[in-house]
């Protein structure tokens, strides 16, 4: 279990895939905490960190995907926190700025509707979206 950080439940789950007994478990992540090697709340932040540099998404989808990954949602809600108010309408930005390239021969209507598809999937907000469609060809960042 290398190449990223992994929340106490993906170590759980991957422990007892290998089949050891939950007071091993319980002792080997007591150990790793003791190590500072595992820690929730820098996991997400992590998370938040790598999403937001290479693969955008909005906020509901960062609360899905660490849901999934076993964080608490009062760990993903802190981690969420730390940023700047503006920060996904940023990030919804830099999230189109790739496709847009390819949407602008389309009628405007049909590059909105584009642009509302593809952040939804994202897991943007309906708010952020408008104001993204407010000015689309505004610098992504």
């Amino acid at each position: 279990m290398s190449g990223r950080s992994h929340s106490v439940a993906e170590i759980r789950r991957h422990l007892r895939g290998k089949r050891f007994d939950d007071a091993a478990i319980d002792g080997a992540i007591d150990k790793l905490r003791a190590q500072r090697y595992v820690d929730d709340a820098a996991f997400a932040r992590y998370w938040i960190e790598q999403r937001d540099q290479f693969r955008p998404r909005g906020d509901r989808a960062l609360v899905t995907e660490l849901l999934r990954k076993g964080v608490a949602r009062e760990t993903i809600e802190v981690a969420l926190g730390d940023r700047p108010a503006d920060a996904e309408v940023q990030r919804a930005r830099q999230a189109i700025a790739r496709p847009i390239t390819r949407w602008q021969t389309l009628e405007p209507a049909e590059r909105k509707r584009k642009i509302h598809a593809f952040l939804v999937a994202r897991g943007f907000d309906y708010e952020v979206i408008e104001e993204v469609l407010a000015t689309p060809e505004a610098d992504p960042g």
